[in-house]
């Protein structure tokens, strides 16, 4: 056995999960190493739908127009038929434009998962992750001076040893390594067994102009199962893939269905006896809802699946593993570093798991819409929840790294992004603004260190930035948001405005006045504000980022240099504009 390696962290998982987390950290300059024990990615499109939160992060990661590259344009809608080349019944809105316009930079993109997955790991392996298939976790042990992992390759059969300071599971819904901590899950359980065959053919015809993301089909109803949870999926590349029930109590599995069997369901879905269908595999899967009663155990952290695992409806569960890994990427960073304590790991946990929860609800609700045979369990909440639009970029941190206004708290969950209220534990607002003729959203201001974001009056906001940054070591970028006509009052003339207001609309959505200033987090969760001047905004501001990186109120014992400080009056020159 060699030698010993050490890895800040170690990243066990090479799916969507591990890769984002990856290049999260990477972009924040921690090395990883991420370990994946097959020799290649999945086959399986699964995942396609990226979210606009999602998106807003890979944004930050520069691979924003590699992703939409890849978007064939399929409409953002469900339909449902009796059959593909028969009668629609339904048609509902799965976000798209209608649902998102306005909230962010960006927007939805649908590709699919053994696309996104080469983009994530290229763009890690580019800033500087060290990406290993073929290498599986053996074993480890932890203590208070880290992780030590046994590894082996699996091609060859050699095991070796890394340490790590810290090790991040991303290894899927069976999780080994949540199962070795002895983490147990909770929730619905399964929901139904399914069945995706993959497949190509030609459906020109039965489809008469039509574009969906998926559709509900009524008259298919496998002779095994009698179920009626049956759902054709467009893809890119030419592929389709037909989700059918398979009766996991006669122990149904993937050699049941054989290509024959395959063939004639689609032909069946689709309502042409005579199609020519091409199988390209069949993917036997059940449809969970669990999720674990802890997401930390010592310098352990479960992300994604490994933490929580959810039923495709809503489009949630993957894009809610992107988010994971953002969340924890800079709070790692941070602990490694030595700007903060250890303890702002805890709220990881802290932050995530009730989004998870949420998550889980909103899922199971669609899901057994879509058990039922209806249309809406993928596009909206029934009832009096919210909408997809509040729970993608709405959800809101109630605990954690952040410092709550004064007065009564606000438990909600969520809030409706197209009212927001600027309150500590929500995302900070896209709102568009200009320097020098540059159009670019708030959004592309945030990562990978904070930001301050000042009133047209908050001068005395930006030079307290830039003596409490350089004394705690934390890298801080102060802007100064002026009005779209910005008069003498504000702290200068038109020629020297920080960041141009076009719509007027900061203070509002920030829920600020022109001398008050709010502090975003490096992954854009605003974590702290002041609505108005303070007599001593330094005062103010140190005391905020100490409460926020050392909240156990000891010093961090992380070792290595401060980060670097930043303070500027200008937006990046390299910002992407906004849309």
């Amino acid at each position: 056995m060699r030698e010993a390696e050490h890895v800040p962290v170690l990243i066990v998982g090479g799916s969507v999960s591990g890769l984002s987390a990856a290049a999260f950290l990477a972009r924040q300059g921690v090395a990883c190493r991420l370990v994946e024990r097959r020799g290649r990615p999945a086959w399986h499109p699964r995942m396609s739908d990226v979210g606009p939160r999602s998106m807003e992060l890979f944004r930050s990661l520069g691979i924003e127009e590699r992703l939409r590259a890849l978007d064939e344009g399929r409409e953002s809608v469900i339909i449902r038929v009796d059959r593909l080349a028969g009668r629609e019944i339904e048609r509902l809105s799965m976000g798209g434009p209608e649902e998102y316009g306005g909230l962010t930079p960006t927007g939805q993109v649908w590709c699919d998962q053994d696309q996104l997955e080469p983009v994530l790991r290229a763009r890690a392996e580019e800033l500087g992750a060290d990406i290993r298939f073929g290498v599986e976790l053996v074993g480890f042990t932890q203590d208070e001076a880290g992780v030590r992992a046994v590894l082996r390759d699996t091609a060859g059969g050699g095991e070796h040893t890394v340490t790590a300071s810290y090790l991040v599971a991303c290894d899927g819904a069976q999780s080994p390594v949540r199962e070795r901590l002895g983490i147990t899950c909770d929730g619905p359980g399964v929901l139904s067994h399914q069945a995706g065959i993959l497949f190509r053919a030609d459906l020109s015809s039965a489809l008469r102009g039509r574009s969906f993301v998926l559709c509900l089909v009524d008259d298919l109803v496998d002779s095994a199962t009698g179920d009626r949870l049956n759902i054709l999926l467009e893809r890119n590349l030419g592929r389709w893939t037909l989700s059918v029930p398979c009766d996991a109590a006669r122990g149904e599995g993937a050699a049941d269905f054989t290509r024959e069997r395959c063939v004639d369901l689609v032909r069946r879905a689709v309502g042409q006896d005579d199609l020519s269908v091409e199988v390209l595999g069949t993917d036997v899967w059940p449809m969970r809802a669990l999720l674990a009663e802890r997401y930390r155990s010592g310098r352990v952290f479960l992300v994604g699946d490994a933490a929580k695992v959810l039923p495709p409806t809503g489009g949630f569960g993957g894009n809610s593993c992107i988010e994971d890994a953002h969340n924890l990427a800079w709070k790692l960073a941070a602990a490694l570093d030595g700007t903060a304590s250890p303890g702002l790991l805890d709220s990881y946990e802290a932050e995530r798991r009730p989004v998870a929860q949420l998550l889980l609800r909103e899922s199971v609700a669609r899901a057994g819409l879509f058990l039922a045979g209806a249309a809406q369990g993928g596009s909206r909440q029934p009832g009096d929840g919210p909408s997809k639009a509040g729970v993608v970029l709405g959800y809101r941190y109630n605990s954690g790294a952040l410092i709550p206004d004064p007065g009564p708290a606000d438990p909600a969950p969520v809030e409706d992004p197209r009212r927001p209220s600027g309150r500590p534990g929500t995302r900070a607002p896209h709102v568009v603004v200009e320097r020098h003729g540059r159009t670019l959203s708030t959004i592309d201001l945030f990562g990978p260190g904070f930001v301050l974001l000042t009133g047209s009056r908050g001068t005395a906001w930006q030079r307290a930035a830039a003596e409490v940054a350089g004394d705690l070591g934390v890298d801080l970028t102060a802007y100064r948001v002026t009005p779209p006509r910005p008069s003498a009052s504000a702290g200068g003339a038109a020629g020297d405005a920080v960041l141009l207001d076009v719509e007027d609309r900061w203070p509002g959505a920030y829920g600020v006045g022109d001398g008050g200033a709010v502090l975003v987090r490096p992954d854009g969760f605003i974590a702290w504000r002041r609505p108005a001047e303070e007599d001593r905004p330094g005062d103010a501001l140190r005391d905020a980022l100490v409460r926020l990186l050392r909240p156990s109120g000891a010093p961090s014992t992380a070792g290595g240099p401060p980060r670097t400080l930043t303070v500027t009056a200008d937006a990046s020159a390299t910002a992407p504009a906004a849309s």
